[in-house]
């Protein structure tokens, strides 16, 4: 993210646009006056990572998104293979069945750090713009403690009734929480690569909402296996929120079109064989 919290496009000719970056903190500010200078050890930073990336035979991304963006930075896209993360499903589907809720209502959840640019405050203002008598319930699991001031924040703009901020949820329960959700909401207002989220509700059958940016916008396919929606766009998000909750019939057909993601043990064996390709003495 850019100092002004625009997704940065890579970095400018010389790199002198990454001053700016490494000099957000105000105590470093003065430093951009000499903007040509502060940029050199920067440029010689990314030419050593090139010079040493062009002796690597082959790539993964876990997206064509990650792959197409160093493509576009001059990098070899022909030797990156896009190749999907594993998943323990059986982590996932462990710990029992999670308590289910007697309004009958949507329910709506987020599973992230609360931080800014997983955009919970999106989120939450779009729920905030919901009909106090609605049915729908929203449910967001995240530590706060990585930025105290930014959660401190998203609790005093809780509004609506039906918000719960319910912590963090222990690495091995997150199966179990992501099936009390009927729906994933993932509001990211930077570029995610490929959000384990994503893969760990689509395990579960369980559709995603997301921010038309990045991964995203690969990893959910408008209409089929869920909604996409402008960046940071509270007011779009919760006309998606009430539509969908006036329409539930659309969970079920949308749970219908999802692709699970690979088991943890078929991404190693596929692992393993390109490995042995690139192994095998030339003929």
């Amino acid at each position: 993210m850019r100092p002004d919290r625009s997704p940065c496009a890579g970095p400018s000719a010389g790199c002198r646009n990454c001053v700016d970056c490494a000099t957000a903190r105000a105590d470093l500010a003065p430093l951009r006056a000499l903007r040509p200078l502060v940029a050199l050890p920067l440029a010689y930073r990314n030419q050593t990572l090139r010079t040493a990336a062009a002796q690597i035979d082959h790539f993964f991304a876990p997206s064509a998104f990650l792959r197409d963006r160093y493509a576009e930075q001059g990098f070899d896209g022909a030797r990156i293979q896009v190749l999907e993360n594993g998943m323990d499903l059986q982590r996932l589907h462990a710990g029992g069945e999670a308590a289910r809720p007697t309004t009958g209502g949507l329910r709506v959840g987020f599973l992230g750090t609360l931080a800014w640019q997983k955009g919970p405050h999106v989120l939450v203002d779009a729920f905030n713009r919901l009909p106090p008598d609605t049915t729908a319930t929203l449910t967001l699991h995240g530590s706060g403690t990585a930025f105290p001031d930014y959660a401190a924040t998203l609790r005093a703009t809780v509004r609506h009734p039906a918000i719960t901020l319910a912590g963090p949820v222990p690495y091995n329960d997150v199966g179990r929480v992501m099936r009390s959700f009927d729906l994933l909401v993932v509001p990211s207002l930077w570029y995610e690569n490929s959000p384990l989220v994503i893969q760990e509700a689509y395990a579960l059958g369980i559709p995603v909402v997301a921010s038309n940016l990045g991964a995203l916008a690969e990893k959910v396919i408008d209409g089929q296996t869920g909604r996409l929606f402008a960046p940071g766009n509270s007011a779009a998000l919760a006309a998606l929120l009430q539509e969908i909750s006036a329409q539930p019939a659309q969970i079920s057909a949308w749970q219908r079109q999802i692709t699970p993601p690979p088991s943890m043990e078929d991404h190693a064996l596929e692992l393993a064989a390109i490995y042995r390709r690139h192994l095998a003495p030339p003929r």
